[in-house]
């Protein structure tokens, strides 16, 4: 089975739901110096109607907070960055997949504003070829779809809408996982349906591939996400998404 096979379970129409988005690497690549990031977004997500469409959402951060074992020279760069997608309104289709982005434009135009301010002190290949990936990405609707529904992004979220009474397959490609093609087994932990399990296995064999552990869970209070969590563990790393829900 595949996406298609999902039923989408909606929230509450204009009520504001907030979360906190968190991302946690560790790299075990150095024994003596394992490195740890925590990156954590606090976000308000709103489904919304217009023009009798109501599978409109609002997403706005409101906060960004990264911290590491370790000095990290670009928090205020990566923070900055983060402000060109603080207000973002997406569309998605009846199986919960992001199909529009309905401030495609303004994005565009917020963040050459943004570009423009952070060139002046970061300078170097490494900033000017993140800053180029984004400007690139905000040129191409799909491309940033395609981000937007990342796990590092909103992924998760958005894939919580996903409920069946049955063990479903799905196919996903992870940024962080070097866009490796994942087979994820996502189905029920009980009768109740309030709390699914997920698990998968690459499905491309290269040097990407050295997967140990993914597994995940998403647990749901009525028609709401209220916690989730995805752990994907290498030979020499670890990737950790949460997202809790803050309101009742």
């Amino acid at each position: 089975m595949n996406y298609l096979d999902y039923h989408v379970v909606l929230p509450e129409l204009d009520k504001i739901n907030d979360f906190i988005f968190e991302t946690v690497t560790k790299d075990f690549s150095n024994p003596k110096k394992i490195k740890k990031i925590s990156y954590i977004r606090k976000i308000a997500i709103t489904r919304y109607k217009n023009s009798g469409n109501d599978m409109l959402f609002q997403l706005f951060l409101s906060e960004i907070e990264i911290t590491s074992n370790l000095s990290i020279e670009n928090i205020f760069f990566l923070k900055k960055i983060g402000a060109a997608f603080d207000e973002i309104e997406v569309e998605i289709n009846d199986y919960g997949k992001i199909i529009k982005i309905l401030n495609f434009e303004e994005l565009g135009k917020r963040w050459e504003i943004i570009r423009k301010k952070l060139a002046i002190d970061n300078v170097g290949f490494v900033a000017e070829s993140y800053m180029q990936d984004i400007s690139n990405s905000l040129k191409d609707e799909k491309k940033l779809i395609s981000f937007f529904s990342d796990y590092k992004m909103f992924g998760l979220y958005f894939s919580s809408l996903y409920r069946n009474s049955y063990a479903v397959e799905r196919q996903k490609k992870i940024i962080d996982c070097g866009n490796n093609l994942i087979l994820e087994r996502f189905y029920p932990k009980n009768e109740k349906f309030d709390s699914y399990l997920i698990e998968g296995i690459p499905l491309e064999n290269n040097e990407n591939s050295d997967f140990v552990k993914y597994q995940g869970s998403i647990q749901y209070r009525e028609n709401q996400i209220e916690l989730a969590t995805l752990e994907v563990e290498k030979e020499e790393s670890t990737i950790l998404y949460n997202i809790n829900k803050t309101t009742l």
